[in-house]
């Protein structure tokens, strides 16, 4: 009887570290999806371009420091930072989208009509902020205007 309860129990252990492998090769596959997803779609290329952008503006701001740290931060920022945002940016894929919606968009920007996309997405992107920031001030003022219309009174700043 202790046999049969041993074997049983090597047997449950087995199979729990088999499905723990391969749910966590799943799992690293997904994540390795995503970050090719991010290649291939120009987001990589634009978290670059944001750490390179940070970066100029400290250097800029901080006479002090010799130029030698920002060329040696810049190039430790953009290996260590796009790491950390991938990680945090997975489980946010993972949560929303099956493995196959990830390889179905990167099928899409692998294509002619996704690499032309791909490259116009920073400039889209830059354009639609500027454009949100001036809807946002219009938004803002219709609203500091139709509240103090219907003669309500604005305890907090509330900046058009």
């Amino acid at each position: 009887m202790k046999s049969i309860g041993v074997k049983l129990l090597l047997l449950l252990l087995f199979a729990a570290t088999t499905c723990f492998a391969n749910n966590n090769i799943l799992n690293n596959e997904y994540a390795r999806d995503v970050k090719h997803l991010f290649q291939v779609n120009g987001s990589a290329n634009s978290f670059k371009q944001s750490i390179k952008a940070m970066i100029e503006h400290f250097k800029s701001q901080e006479s002090d420091v010799p130029s030698s740290y920002w060329e040696k931060a810049e190039e430790e920022f953009l290996k260590t930072s796009f790491e950390d945002l991938y990680n945090m940016i997975v489980p946010i894929y993972r949560k929303n989208l099956a493995h196959e919606d990830v390889k179905a968009m990167i099928a899409f920007f692998e294509s002619d009509a996704g690499k032309r996309i791909a490259r116009k997405i920073p400039n889209i992107t830059a354009e639609s902020m500027q454009v949100g920031i001036i809807w946002g001030q219009e938004v803002r003022k219709k609203i500091r205007e139709d509240i103090q219309n219907k003669g309500y009174k604005i305890r907090l700043p509330f900046m058009p």
